[in-house]
C-alpha cells in the first residue's frame, strides 16, 4: 500500500509502498478514505510531541471502511462505513470510568502518534475506537469530526460548560478548530467575538456566525471587548493559539469568574497571576476529544447544527505541500486529504 512515511523530523514525508499493516483479534483493518491534518501534525513533524520511534505513518483524523475484521470484531463489519477515535484508552482505570478518556492512565496509543496512522491506504484500528458514519456524512466531511470539530465540543460543553448567558472570545477563531468552534459556542446560546488576524479569517468567522470579529492587528481588544459587554468583559475565552501576547490579551478581557480555556498549548506562556485571583478565573486545559464527544459531534452535523469548514482537499502525495499551507495559515478551514476514493 501507499504511505506518507515520517523518517526524519524536520525533513518531507516520504511516499512509500509498505505493507499493508496486520491487525488483531479485536481489531479491523480500514480502508482510508480521509483524513485530515492537524496542526499537531506539524508538532509531530517537528518532533516536538512525543510519538513512536520513528519511522512513522501519521494522521489520526480518520475515516474510512471496514474491509476486514479480527475473530473477535462484534459490533462492526466489513463493507461498514467508519469514523476513527484516535485515543485508545484502557476502559477501566478510574479516569476511563468517569468518562475522561482523554487522561487515561493505561494508554494503549494514539493513532498517528505512538501507531501508525491515516496517512496511508490501511490502517489498522482497535474495534473500541470504531464509531459507526452516517451515511449522509461524507468521508471528507467526516474526517475533521474527530478532532477539528469534537476538540471544541470536548473544551466548550465538557471542560468550559458555555451556557446560553455567556459571551465566549475565540482567541484565533478564524482557523480550522475555531471555525467549528464558533459554530458549536452558537448552538450553545452564546454571542461569540471571533478574533484573529487577516481580512480572510475575520470573514470566515463572521459566516460562521460570530456576532463580532477583530482585528488583532489593528484594534486594541480590551476596548472593543469592554464595549461590547458593557464593561463586564467575557465570560470565556478559548485558546486557539496560546503565544505569551496571544495569553495576555486573553487575560485583558476576561471579566469576573470568567474562565481560559486552553485549546492550544505552549510550555513558555506566562499569564496575570494576581488577575487570575483577583477575578477568581479558571484556567482550564483541555485535551482533544472523548468516543462520545465523536459521536455528539456526528449528531450534530447529522442535524445541520455543525457545518464542516473545509478550506482544501489534496491527494495523499501532495501532503508536504498540504503542511506548509498550514504553516503558512493559507487555508480557509480544514485541510483534509482524499487518500482513496
Amino acid at each position: 500500500m501507499k504511505a506518507m512515511v515520517l523518517e526524519e523530523y524536520g525533513k518531507p514525508l516520504i511516499l512509500r509502498e509498505v505493507e499493508i499493516p496486520d491487525f488483531g483479534k479485536d481489531e479491523v483493518l480500514v480502508k482510508v478514505r480521509a483524513a485530515g491534518v492537524c496542526g499537531t501534525d506539524l508538532k509531530i513533524w517537528e518532533g516536538k510531541v512525543p510519538t513512536k520511534t520513528l519511522p512513522l505513518i501519521p494522521g489520526h483524523e480518520i475515516a474510512g471502511e471496514v474491509v476486514a475484521i479480527g475473530e473477535n470484531v462484534v459490533d462492526f463489519e466489513v463493507g461498514d462505513e467508519v469514523v476513527i477515535s484516535f485515543y485508545i484508552p484502557c476502559g477501566s482505570c478510574s479516569f476511563c470510568r468517569a468518562g475522561r478518556y482523554t487522561i487515561c492512565e493505561n494508554f494503549e496509543g494514539r493513532m498517528g502518534f505512538e501507531r501508525d496512522g491515516g496517512f496511508a491506504e490501511y490502517v489498522a484500528v482497535p474495534q473500541k475506537c470504531l464509531i459507526h458514519k452516517p451515511e449522509k456524512i461524507s468521508f471528507i466531511q467526516a474526517a475533521v469530526v474527530p478532532d477539528a470539530i469534537a476538540t471544541c465540543y470536548h473544551a466548550l460543553v465538557t471542560r468550559a460548560r458555555v451556557k446560553d448567558s455567556d459571551v465566549v472570545l475565540m482567541m484565533g477563531g478564524g482557523g480550522g478548530l475555531g471555525l467549528h468552534a464558533i459554530q458549536i459556542a452558537k448552538w450553545l446560546g452564546a454571542r461569540v467575538i471571533g478574533v484573529d488576524v487577516s481580512e480572510k479569517k475575520l470573514e470566515l468567522m463572521k459566516e460562521c456566525g460570530a456576532d463580532l470579529v477583530l482585528d488583532a492587528n489593528n484594534e486594541y481588544l480590551p476596548d472593543r471587548v469592554f464595549e461590547y459587554t458593557l464593561g463586564r468583559g467575557v465570560n470565556c475565552v478559548v485558546e486557539f493559539v496560546c503565544s505569551e501576547s496571544s495569553v495576555e490579551q486573553s487575560f485583558r478581557v476576561l471579566g469576573r469568574g470568567s474562565r481560559l480555556v486552553l485549546v492550544a498549548y505552549s510550555p513558555q506562556v506566562k499569564f496575570d497571576a494576581l488577575r487570575a485571583h483577583l477575578f477568581e478565573i479558571d484556567i482550564l486545559s483541555t485535551r482533544a476529544a472523548g468516543k462520545q464527544d465523536i459521536e455528539e459531534c456526528l449528531k450534530l452535523v447529522l442535524e445541520g447544527k455543525v457545518r464542516p469548514v473545509i478550506g482544501n482537499v489534496i491527494e495523499l502525495e501532495e501532503l508536504n505541500f498540504g503542511f506548509q499551507m498550514l504553516r503558512e495559515g493559507n487555508l480557509k478551514g480544514r485541510l483534509v486529504v482524499k487518500v482513496q476514493n
